[in-house]
């Protein structure tokens, strides 16, 4: 069956999703999806969660201790998400102010 392969066009689908597929990223790779997953079901996810990890690593980089708000409005998250990335905001050692170890 390979032997067609180089004989396959994307006007030879069907209209609807697969065209889709093969007029975004080419008949030659949509054969090579389809001899990896054909026949099964799968999710693609969306493309905002493929750079979700690198979004995160930018506001990792970006943190300076005490910028959750900052880095919340910039990259439309949550101050929420940006202190469970990033932590709390305390340097290391800092003391609280309710801290039982402090001595005047």
């Amino acid at each position: 069956m390979d032997d067609y392969t180089n004989e396959l066009t994307v006007e030879m689908l069907q209209d609807g999703l697969y065209r889709k597929i093969a007029e975004t990223i080419g008949i030659d790779n949509f054969y090579k999806l389809a001899c990896t997953v054909g026949g099964s079901t799968i999710y693609i996810p969306r493309a905002e969660s493929l750079l979700r990890p690198v979004r995160d690593a930018h506001i990792k980089a970006e943190f300076t201790g005490f910028n959750h708000v900052a880095l919340a409005e910039k990259y439309n998250v949550t101050e929420r998400w940006v202190r469970q990335l990033c932590g709390t905001g305390f340097a290391e050692g800092q003391i609280g102010f309710f801290d039982e170890t402090f001595e005047p």
